[in-house]
């Protein structure tokens, strides 16, 4: 593999999924603390990809699938990362996040509710659980940013 903007693209794509894993750790650390509901992101993409009739058999596949494609997802952000950002670090990593996390919300979430799923996840996701919900996407998506912003940053040199 060759390298993304020096780094080597093996260690980007490691840094991407252990982002995207802390990422995932974040939302099912803080869904109970906030009080939110468990499985609502899931049963919404289900029923905007035609899966809503069979929904045990569709939040199966979705928690598998949905696992992979969030893995996925976490390495393709992570190489978009690295390229434009190659002086970045743990604060230019968050605001990345959190422009992903927008990206998301402004565009993804409307798309897939015009695409028919139900219910409307509401203005920046917050028809899932009210602006608990978008808090918590939010801040898992600071966390991964964060994360892959340090996993990648341009190592300090010691000053002598």
């Amino acid at each position: 593999m060759s390298p993304v903007r020096g780094v080597p693209t093996a260690r980007v794509v490691a840094a991407g999924l252990i982002a995207g894993l802390v990422q995932i750790a974040t939302v099912y650390v803080l869904q109970p603390i906030v009080g939110t509901q468990r499985g609502t992101f899931t049963r919404f993409v289900a029923d905007g990809l035609g899966m809503g009739d069979a929904r045990t058999m569709a939040q199966a596949a979705m928690s598998l699938g949905g696992l992979a494609a969030l893995l996925v997802a976490a390495v393709l952000w992570a190489l978009v990362y690295r390229a434009v950002a190659p002086a970045g670090n743990a604060v230019t990593g968050m605001a990345f996040g959190l422009a992903i996390w927008l990206a998301g919300a402004l565009v993804v979430l409307p798309l897939l509710a015009a695409a028919g799923a139900a219910p409307s996840p509401g203005f920046l996701g917050t028809g899932f659980s009210g602006a608990r919900s978008a808090l918590v996407a939010a801040i898992a998506h600071l966390v991964y940013g964060g994360v892959l912003g340090s996993m990648l940053g341009t190592p300090r040199r010691a000053e002598t």
